[in-house]
């Protein structure tokens, strides 16, 4: 995957953007540079079509183009800000070639619109010289207009990093962006019974857990309702209440599992009727954060609409920073990214839960009469390099299992 992005204008002269409330110019590279930075976390190539300075306009607009049609890119995106004569003008809109009613552009519309702004839609932009001139597909976004007051006031409370979210979020969404990480999105694997065992088999460590025993059934049935792994969001469960200790802001009586509107400082957050509305509202608030899809059953989340855009975490990984903030332990890392190469964020830590209930169910069923084993198991979005698996398999090996190496595809053995 391949995506150009043109910070639309020159910084100054010729080609340089409009003035008003903002000034055009600035704002699309700080977002342009946000977009570019998501998607190369992402995975995705980014060739920079940014022109900073140039003789004159057809210079300019010649040379961003001549920077895009060098590659063979999937998608050019070239970011700017709205002006007009008439104050009033407001809004996001998009520019595709003959008005093409690309869904990532119909989506990219709606995530900004999500954020405050008017929706005028995607039009017709064959007139503009980077829409007709580029080979690859193309649009060209106008996130607002820097000469209406609002708009530009409204931007400025959202800031770069939303607007690029926004855009990010449409491309990942119709998958022009790979999903790298593990979904918040589909079914659970585990099933209620294997998390109860693993449940069970902590007991000594957490006697709080038998307590709490029936609720896989309710966290797997209720993501099964809206399309989230239920399974993960039991885990992330185990680490919002320390393994049903609690002992932070929230009490076991709020019917709570994921820390729903807490703060800190004793802020108890949301209180909810019961348990199955109470993870309802969790598996909603996930869906929020990792689907731009609505929800299937009627709004219990209070904290809903709060999550802007809708699909700004389509990961586990990524709720770190994003769910969770800082999402990783400052004492002991510099940065969210060290927390992350250590498998020791936010996101990790219940991925860490995850993997601990798929092993120890796993080491119950390979046990033979013996109290030994083989087992074959299926790391998603855990080992990402072959040194991670490598140490993954030196640790099974540790505990008494014999495993053979796969990393991409069966067949592809490593020894």
């Amino acid at each position: 995957m391949r995506i150009g992005v043109n910070c639309g204008h020159t910084l100054s002269g010729a080609g340089s953007g409009a003035v008003g409330y903002l000034t055009e110019s600035q704002e699309t590279r700080l977002v342009g540079k946000a977009l570019m930075r998501m998607l190369q976390d992402a995975g995705v190539e980014v060739v920079d079509c940014t022109i900073d300075s140039a003789n004159t306009q057809e210079e300019y607009l010649s040379a961003a183009v001549a920077l895009a049609n060098r590659e063979d890119l999937d998608w050019f995106i070239s970011i700017h800000f709205n002006a007009a004569k008439n104050a009033d003008a407001e809004g996001c809109e998009v520019y595709t070639y003959k008005g093409r009613q690309y869904q990532d552009a119909l989506d990219v519309c709606q995530n900004i619109a999500a954020l405050g702004f008017r929706n005028r839609g995607v039009k017709d932009g064959s007139g503009l010289y980077v829409v007709r001139k580029t080979k690859a597909k193309s649009m060209l976004i106008e996130v607002c207009f820097v000469t209406n007051e609002a708009d530009s006031a409204n931007y400025k409370i959202c800031g770069e990093e939303a607007i690029a979210q926004a855009v990010f979020s449409a491309l990942y969404d119709n998958g022009a962006v790979p999903v790298i990480g593990t979904p918040i999105k589909g079914e659970s694997i585990l099933t209620p019974e294997e998390i109860i065992s693993w449940m069970q088999s902590k007991r000594d460590k957490y006697p709080e857990m038998k307590n709490y025993e029936y609720l896989p059934y309710i966290f797997v049935n209720e993501g099964a309702a809206e399309g989230v792994r239920g399974d993960l969001a039991f885990c992330q469960s185990i680490i919002e209440t320390n393994y049903f200790k609690f002992g932070g802001d929230v009490i076991s009586d709020q019917h709570n599992y994921a820390g729903l509107g807490t703060v800190g400082g004793g802020v108890r957050g949301c209180y909810f009727e019961n348990d199955t509305i109470g993870i309802r509202a969790q598996i909603q608030h996930l869906k929020a954060y990792g689907s731009q899809e609505p929800l299937k059953g009627a709004c219990v989340d209070p904290r809903y609409n709060l999550v802007t855009p809708h699909g700004k975490a389509k990961t586990i990984e990524e709720l770190a920073g994003k769910w969770a903030v800082p999402g990783y332990n400052t004492d002991k890392y510099d940065s969210l990214q060290a927390a992350n190469d250590a498998n020791d964020s936010y996101g990790y830590r219940i991925l860490n839960v995850y993997q601990d209930i798929v092993l120890y169910n796993q080491m119950q069923d390979g046990k033979n009469e013996n109290g030994a084993g083989r087992v074959y198991m299926k790391i998603i979005g855990f080992c990402k390099t072959e040194e991670e698996l490598r140490e993954f398999d030196e640790m099974t090996k540790k505990a008494g299992i014999n495993g053979q190496l796969w990393f991409g595809n069966p067949g592809e053995r490593l020894e």
